[in-house]
């Protein structure tokens, strides 16, 4: 009877351990809650910029970008290349626990900027009508996404950063505050710098701003509009030569 009574004693005193929460007598307590989230990362080494929702995620291009934190609504990621080109994409995913993926490649043949993701419930804006896929997979509710603009400055920004330029009352600053509108990440048009280039007096700060705008370019294809502004055929030299430098 007393070896009954034992062996119960025993089982009831393991079951009362088993019973302990987790997290107690040094024991690793458990990982927080995943949050869903997108990982943004090259196919060939390119380094980019993301933009999430209009706010800029990485100040230093980067070949991998991580964004967590996020809700389960549509989120809309601008990809800005660290390219001589500058060439930019859009694209909405939904984020993801498991980190929904992204992949930037860029067609140097084609000079365009692809985006793939192996999600159904995404597009893609590359300056060309976006291409939805099939029957995408949507949650219950889903908010209401409106299209994507073209992932450039726009034209009324333009407007307003000329006139604080026009406040300037030298070239040299004119060079600097155009220099600073820049920074912002997202590219310019051709037609763009055009305009900001034509409030510098001088051909040399012209020429200076040209070379440095070119970085940021939407449509380098189209840069010879901008190098118009220029008066001297010498000056269209000096930047054309400054962009073969960078092929």
């Amino acid at each position: 009877m007393k070896k009954v009574l034992f062996t119960l004693l025993a089982i009831l005193s393991l079951a009362s351990l088993s019973a302990q929460p987790r997290g107690i007598r040094g024991s690793i307590p458990p990982p927080p809650p995943a949050t869903p989230s997108i990982v943004v990362e090259s196919h060939h080494g390119e380094t980019f910029q993301v933009y999430l929702n209009g706010e800029l995620m990485n100040a230093v291009p980067r070949t991998q970008v991580v964004v967590d934190n996020l809700d389960g609504y549509m989120q809309e990621v601008i990809i800005v290349l660290t390219h001589p080109a500058r060439k930019a994409a859009i694209i909405q995913v939904f984020a993801t626990l498991e980190g929904t993926p992204v992949f930037v490649n860029y067609d140097d043949r084609n000079q365009q900027l692809n985006l793939q993701t192996t999600h159904r419930d995404d597009y893609v804006y590359d300056g060309q009508p976006a291409v939805m896929p099939p029957t995408p997979s949507i949650p219950p509710t889903p908010p209401v996404i409106e299209p994507p603009a073209p992932a450039t400055v726009s034209d009324a920004w333009v407007d307003e950063m000329i006139v604080l330029i026009n406040r300037q009352s030298f070239d040299k600053e004119k060079l600097t505050t155009a220099r600073g509108l820049l920074s912002n990440g997202l590219p310019f048009t051709a037609a763009q710098i055009a305009r900001i280039t034509g409030t510098m007096t001088f051909s040399s700060t012209q020429v200076d701003f040209l070379k440095d705008a070119y970085l940021h370019c939407y449509d380098p294809e189209n840069y010879e509009h901008a190098l118009a502004v220029l008066t001297f055929s010498t000056d269209r030299q000096k930047v054309r030569k400054y962009i073969d430098s960078l092929r």
